[in-house]
């Protein structure tokens, strides 16, 4: 069988049989950013102190980001490659409109007894972040790609 052409003008056997092209495009922003942020995690300077837990977070931020450096070469993705201000925006308000979830009344309960009108007084305010940011990823998605 012969290597298509990837999206990025690579060949990629693997890449091109597994994803389609708007699936690699959201693997590279994904990991992109993920990427970006454990570089800025990394960069901090309370990351620099010493101590067996620093320590720890600090290999497992490079153990992470080899990870997915290795799923960046795996899948034969530009290195190179910024996600367009479109796709960042897309996807920076798709990963927090799934994490804001995680800010509901009922999934308080993890962290303590949650207050019984919680409820009622929360969760409007977190369907109104959710919706927002629905908004602000239909916002992006009508960028232009460049």
């Amino acid at each position: 069988m012969t290597p298509t052409r990837s999206l990025f003008g690579r060949s990629s056997l693997l890449a091109t049989r597994l994803l389609n092209e708007n699936q690699l495009r959201h693997f590279t922003t994904y990991l992109r950013l993920l990427a970006d942020d454990l570089d800025f995690l990394a960069r901090l300077d309370e990351m620099k102190r010493s101590g067996r837990e620093y320590e720890q977070v600090r290999r497992a931020l490079v153990e992470v980001r080899s990870a997915v450096e290795g799923m960046r070469a795996h899948l034969s993705l530009p290195l190179e490659h910024a996600p367009s201000l479109k796709r960042r925006v897309t996807a920076v308000a798709e990963v927090w409109a799934v994490r804001v979830e995680e800010l509901r009344s009922r999934q308080l309960k993890g962290y303590g007894e949650v207050h019984p009108e919680a409820a009622q007084r929360l969760d409007p305010l977190i369907d109104r972040v959710r919706r927002l940011l629905g908004v602000l990823a239909s916002a992006a998605a009508r960028l232009p790609e460049a």
